[in-house]
């Protein structure tokens, strides 16, 4: 499988009449299947995004076998793009659960993620995966998107900096932060963890003096962990990681937008 940036469209009532485009950009994990009936068991194997369909069997109507994918929010639809209506998987007793549609495409959001609770209160009219309006941008130069990193929120703005961590390098010339641990067993995760939590708290410390001010920074060690240095003294941790938004590298250029902050 592989990622694809998506948005969903909501159609909201203009101030002077007709309407505009609301939308919500999504990463998701892209299948597509042409049998008729689909058992999802085998196209759902992580949590960690939204997983979008695309049914490309010629067929009326297809068979979602849901049996064993729980707790999902499912949205259809048609192969226009137009929205057509959720469902939910929420079956956990013994026995099959099945579902039939005359979408073409599905997405299934999981009822514990972050993009559920984004989505709460948005009123989907339509899909659009070949991003027409522009607003996503993933163009990482090289040593940036990977983890571990740092990002800097900007105060007041929708930018954030990311800080690529280089640990040991060979080349002297890398962009971001080039930590020396000699001392440091790297092939510890648990070691090197918190000895890049140490570090930063000296790296923090100087970017707090360097601006005269203290701004938020998270030290970012993979999909679903981050930690948090800003106006308290201790470090928080977060299975959240910042995403979204203008993502900038050193130089200032921009290298990401309105999608997550790695390749």
């Amino acid at each position: 499988m592989k990622t694809s940036a998506i948005s969903l469209i909501e159609k909201k009532p203009h101030r002077d009449g007709g309407t505009y485009d609301h939308l919500k950009s999504l990463e998701v994990y892209l299948v597509t299947n042409e049998a008729r009936t689909i058992l999802l068991q085998e196209i759902i194997v992580q949590k960690e995004f939204p997983v979008l369909l695309h049914i490309q069997n010629q067929q009326l109507t297809t068979l979602l076998d849901c049996t064993g994918v729980t707790p999902y929010e499912i949205w259809y639809f048609d192969e226009k793009f137009q929205f057509t209506g959720k469902a939910y998987s929420l079956h956990e007793g013994s026995g099959t659960f099945q579902i039939q549609t005359q979408a073409k495409w599905v997405l299934f959001v999981h009822l514990h993620s972050k993009e559920f609770k984004d989505l709460q209160d948005f009123n989907c009219s339509e899909l659009d995966i070949t991003d027409k309006y522009g607003i996503i941008k993933r163009a990482f130069p090289y040593g940036y998107g990977v983890f571990p990193y740092l990002i800097v929120k900007h105060e007041k703005s929708p930018c954030f900096s990311q800080i690529p961590i280089h640990i040991n390098p060979n080349d002297d010339n890398l962009p971001g932060w080039s930590i020396i641990m000699k001392e440091v067993d790297t092939s510890n995760e648990d070691e090197l963890e918190n000895a890049l939590i140490d570090a930063t708290k000296d790296y923090y410390q100087n970017l707090c003096e360097q601006r005269n001010n203290k701004p938020k920074v998270a030290l970012v060690l993979g999909r679903n962990k981050a930690y948090y240095y800003g106006v308290d003294k201790e470090v928080t941790f977060n299975a959240s990681i910042p995403s979204g938004g203008v993502l900038l590298a050193a130089s200032g250029q921009i290298i990401a937008k309105n999608t997550y902050h790695f390749i």
